[in-house]
């Protein structure tokens, strides 16, 4: 391959059309604007769905002389991005790149531009959304930051105040009243709501049974998961799955 060639030819080429890249102010406003939070300046940014000259132009760059597949490529980026200035700006490093999977993987079965720039308006809303909470954590105590963390990473387990007092290195008795007075809930209920609503959305994305998913999530039978999940979401979780699994697939 003959680099120099080859983009002194492209080089020329955008001087002739008169076409250039998005300038670098702007890519930045689009990316603070999901690390910050912002989801009124983010939706500013949507891509319009049936628009397939987004990709045509060269001011998103021409990776590719197919324009679905350019759509691709430039949605891959933009995730890898985003992922990247997101964990940089606080968002958990696993939960960010996990994400980034799950859309790259959902965008690798889209068949349109316009399911793809769907994907993209909802995948930038969705890190806004998460970094709008991060900002909204960033009130709370250092404990309490490093404690909600600690239970999002460990919601597959059986989770006890200890083993959290003991992995941050405070007394329990502590933690359970910091946690108390900063949440408003206790830190057994915060965990059993955490551990719920992660539920939700496995009844709502897999065709795993309850049994699983009780197990999962380390409840101590199925009554106990159904009894707990009622509680919290107001419904049985086969009630639930019943109610909203055929919507929520059609939304996605």
């Amino acid at each position: 391959m003959r680099v120099d060639e080859n983009l002194n030819r492209h080089l020329l080429h955008q001087r002739e059309e008169h076409v250039q890249h998005l300038e670098y102010n702007l890519e930045y406003q689009f990316y603070h604007a999901v690390a910050s939070g912002d989801l009124e300046q983010v939706q500013k940014y949507y891509l319009t769905e049936d628009d397939i000259s987004i990709y045509e132009g060269a001011a998103c760059g021409r990776l590719s002389k197919d324009v679905l597949q350019n759509a691709r490529y430039h949605f891959v980026v933009a995730v890898a991005l985003i992922t990247r200035i997101c964990v940089e700006h606080g968002l958990e490093r696993e939960t960010a790149y996990t994400l980034s999977d799950v859309f790259i993987q959902e965008m690798d079965q889209a068949v349109s531009i316009s399911e793809i720039t769907a994907l993209h308006n909802q995948m930038v809303t969705e890190f806004a959304q998460r970094m709008q909470r991060q900002q909204k954590q960033r009130a709370y105590s250092i404990h309490l930051v490093k404690a909600i963390s600690y239970i999002s990473a460990h919601l597959h387990e059986k989770i006890s105040t200890k083993e959290i007092a003991d992995a941050l290195s405070l007394n329990r008795s502590y933690l359970s009243t910091l946690f108390h007075r900063e949440m408003g809930i206790s830190l057994h209920a915060y965990i059993r709501s955490q551990k719920i609503q992660a539920a939700a959305q496995m009844l709502l994305t897999s065709d795993l049974g309850l049994s699983e998913i009780s197990a999962l999530y380390g409840f101590s039978s199925q009554s106990q998961f159904s009894q707990c999940f009622r509680q919290e979401i107001g419904e049985t979780p086969f009630q639930y799955r019943k109610h909203h699994f055929q919507s929520s697939a059609v939304s996605e």
